[in-house]
């Protein structure tokens, strides 16, 4: 079932030709063909095979709406596709505020140059294992681009580097989690991962209560910040955020790195031109972000009845905003469809890959920067890199990136 449009004058009633289904094989493994028809057929889609409904919104202009309305289009309910209590970044104000100020100063682009030197080793030292491989032969997630975020976060949050495999089966969990389809394994995760979580924070609380100095990281700025703050947080408040940053700064970044690298060296006059002209990364980067952007797109919850491209959208209704076809919408893109570096690198940053406003990816100056200094280890080490093969689809839905990007140089 579908709102559909026609010449311009949209009505709410149902027609049967606009087959849209986000869960789909054909949707997963071509996003773009569908929001493209969504765009021109159906902009405000009714989708009833999932429970709780939802609708989608695909292109730009009503994106956009919906994104800066937050009165209207709530996080209240989460910004998944199920139906529970949104906590910590994900919640509205003024709540939402509380959190937002205790990451704000982890998470911008001067923190992120800070880490700068640390990321480079990094990615020195894994980039370098990736060359040593035997045939000249790997697999660039497995060896870089899933390791660098997982390795950063967990440095920055002071975790062991010993349970960095731990942290990423945890994370990747609450990620299937959205899929709706194994919560069992999603529940077992969250439980372990916040027992993991709340036992650190109570390391550093028995610290601060004890007048010793705290370890240099995430877990202990947190946890004296919202000691201090004037509306402590609590234990479920504070597990909440952690999971949030631990899982917003592992796969959206090692998708991010799959998807620019394997887009470029689709079309090896790409892959040159950066070589080439490293001044292109930037560019590269903010392109791969509009054309594949690692978030699909997220969801709200109406307050209200609200119209959108002349249909109107029943009040506390689920909806999806699609980042992704907003960033493929010719009425704001010229020549969307196109992969190309020419582009205006101010007019690229126009993409909402990383949302809008209030609820902005806190972790993108971050992501920018591990995208950044990868792509400049990998075109100096291996100007003459190719694909070996055809890169496998991460599962989740709501997300855009490759599992496997095998390679050869």
């Amino acid at each position: 079932m579908a709102y559909y449009g026609d010449g311009g004058h949209f009505m709410s009633s149902p027609v049967e030709d606009i087959q849209y289904n986000p869960f789909s094989p054909e949707v997963l493994a071509d996003p773009a063909a569908a929001h493209k028809e969504l765009r021109e057929k159906c902009p405000v889609h009714a989708f009833r095979e999932h429970q709780p409904f939802f609708t989608s919104l695909s292109r730009h202009e009503d994106v956009l709406a919906a994104l800066k309305n937050i009165d209207v289009f709530s996080s209240q309910w989460g910004q998944g596709p199920g139906r529970k209590p949104a906590i910590a970044l994900f919640s509205d104000p003024p709540n939402h505020t509380k959190f937002r100020r205790l990451v704000n100063t982890s998470f911008t682009p001067r923190a992120a140059m800070v880490l700068e030197p640390m990321i480079t080793a990094l990615v020195e030292e894994l980039v370098n294992s990736m060359s040593a491989q035997p045939g000249n032969r790997a697999d660039l997630h497995d060896l870089l681009a899933m390791p660098l975020p997982v390795i950063v976060i967990a440095r920055m949050l002071g975790v062991p580097e010993d349970m960095r495999d731990t942290f990423k089966e945890w994370s990747d969990s609450q990620l299937q989690g959205m899929n709706m389809v194994d919560p069992e394994r999603e529940i077992a995760a969250r439980r372990a991962m916040s027992e993991y979580l709340i036992n650190e924070v109570n390391k550093r609380r028995d610290l601060i209560a004890l007048g010793r100095d705290l370890p240099n990281d995430l877990i202990s700025e947190l946890t004296q910040a919202a000691m201090s703050h004037d509306d402590p947080l609590s234990d479920a408040e504070m597990l909440s955020m952690l999971v949030q940053i631990l899982v917003g700064g592992n796969e959206t970044t090692t998708s991010l790195i799959t998807n620019l690298v394997w887009r470029l060296l689709q079309d090896r006059s790409r892959w040159n031109e950066v070589v080439n002209n490293p001044e292109l990364i930037d560019v590269a980067i903010e392109e791969s972000l509009r054309f594949d952007p690692p978030v699909l797109g997220l969801y709200r919850t109406t307050t209200c009845p609200v119209t959108m491209s002349g249909t109107e959208i029943p009040g506390d209704e689920k909806v999806m905003v699609l980042y992704a076809s907003a960033n493929r919408d010719p009425a704001a893109w010229e020549d969307p469809d196109t992969f190309r570096l020419d582009r205006d690198l101010n007019q690229l940053r126009r993409h909402l890959s990383f949302g809008f406003g209030l609820h902005v990816c806190p972790g993108a100056a971050l992501s920018r920067t591990e995208t950044r200094i990868a792509l400049r280890k990998l075109i100096e080490l291996f100007p003459t890199l190719e694909l070996d093969g055809e890169p496998e689809r991460i599962e989740t839905f709501l997300l855009w990136g490759k599992r496997t990007l095998p390679v050869k140089w």
